[in-house]
């Protein structure tokens, strides 16, 4: 074996050993961290592959389970809780949207939760409006594909990549 195909070989086993498959770990809960995995998005707004949240300004991370009845919220997730007790989603008040682009109200999963507006479309039947655009020019973090997508066209009309 020559000299420069051993650092190779060892340079590539390292990154194979190192790199994590967050999505085979799905849903959980690391301490105020929720972790979900979405392999494809069907209804936006919403984001694919690993999706980290974390859970503040007074949220706890629970993992809560889907509903077997329901194609569209069937996985498991783990979600940011205002509340652990569950709510009724049909006769909840609507979901509405902070100030810093995040939503919060009664979701699909039962609990009174608050998830930002990439993911809005994972959490409730209906996004609020205040997620679905138009949106002032943000250099491409908009409710389309979740944070930096470096101007890719997305829900955003006014946006960097158009």
């Amino acid at each position: 074996m020559s000299r420069l195909a051993l650092p190779t070989l060892l340079l590539a086993l390292l990154t194979t050993a190192c790199s994590e498959d967050y999505c085979a770990q799905a849903p959980r809960c690391d301490g105020a961290e929720a972790l979900n995995c979405e392999p494809e998005c069907t209804v936006g707004p919403c984001s694919s592959g690993p999706i980290f949240q974390e859970c503040d300004q007074g949220t706890t991370c629970t993992v809560v389970p889907g509903s077997r009845t329901d194609a569209r919220f069937y996985r498991s997730r783990a979600v940011c809780a205002v509340t652990l007790e569950e709510c009724e989603p049909e006769t909840a008040a609507p979901p509405t949207c902070g100030a810093d682009r995040f939503v919060t109200g009664c979701g699909a999963y039962r609990r009174e939760l608050r998830v930002s507006c990439s993911q809005a479309g994972l959490y409730f039947a209906q996004a609020p409006a205040c997620c679905q655009g138009p949106f002032p020019d943000d250099g491409g973090t908009d409710a389309g594909t979740g944070d930096a997508d470096g101007g890719v066209p997305d829900a955003g009309t006014a946006d960097a990549g158009i």
